[in-house]
């Protein structure tokens, strides 16, 4: 715990409030922005509006976030000789790798947070009609599963990858292929690629996807396995790497 503990300490110097608040904002806006520039097509009142934020939000911003949560994350030990500390510390390969992913995914939970309220603060705020469906809230917290697998590989690359913007990247232009693929209706993407799964679990219900799924029991079950699995299989990679890496490097 006091791993976890020192691990989100960190982001205190790291101004982790922007990409918190930020990333959100920008998905409310481009959102709401399509939704009340298209009211003529979209006539769901806060269906609609919702799923344009999420459509968004999922398709790359949430991704793109938390790969930037996990790079800044990562930056406190490549630097000076926190990387050496960390290779010689007498914690467990697997118990460091596991607190830096309860770090990231702490913190998004706390964007997806932001992204609730600004969602239906600015919903409330331009009239949007009829009420937020209770469907919002189950849908935008079972995506933090999903979250967690992203999370866990993002952590991967962002300790392998010593360059801030690297690890980023790479999380964007896996977003773009999951999206290509999911657009393409090869569903096995949401159980392979991260990024997939978790645009998939934002676009359940969605009015503005089209193959979009519902929620169910069978989903949650579905959603929870393959975020273990992907986030175990992220953890024993990071650990691995940890534990064969040379402290010289």
């Amino acid at each position: 715990m006091d791993l976890l503990r020192n691990d989100l300490l960190k982001f205190r110097r790291l101004h982790m409030w922007a990409v918190l608040t930020l990333v959100p904002l920008i998905a409310v806006a481009m959102g709401a922005g399509n939704y009340f520039g298209n009211q003529g097509q979209l006539e769901a009142g806060w269906t609609s509006y919702l799923s344009q934020i999420m459509l968004f939000y999922g398709m790359i911003f949430m991704t793109a976030g938390i790969a930037i949560i996990a790079s800044a994350a990562w930056r406190v030990e490549h630097r000076g000789h926190n990387w050496h500390s960390l290779l010689t510390s007498t914690r467990s390969a697997g118990g460091l790798t596991a607190s830096k992913i309860a770090a990231i995914t702490i913190s998004a939970a706390a964007m997806q947070t932001v992204l609730v309220v600004l969602a239906v603060v600015v919903g409330l705020v331009l009239g949007v009609p009829g009420t937020p469906p209770g469907s919002f809230i189950a849908v935008a917290f079972l995506s933090l599963l999903p979250a967690t697998a992203v999370a866990a590989w993002q952590s991967f690359l962002s300790m392998v990858i010593r360059n801030f913007a690297g690890p980023v990247a790479i999380a964007l232009v896996a977003s773009i292929i999951s999206f290509g693929i999911l657009a393409s209706g090869a569903t096995f993407a949401r159980f392979v690629l991260p990024p997939g799964l978790l645009s998939d679990t934002l676009w359940l219900g969605s009015s503005a996807v089209a193959d979009a799924g519902a929620i169910s029991a069978a989903t949650v079950v579905q959603v929870a396995v393959a975020s273990a699995l992907l986030a175990l299989a992220g953890w024993l990679s990071a650990t691995a790497y940890l534990r064969a890496t040379d402290v010289r490097l």
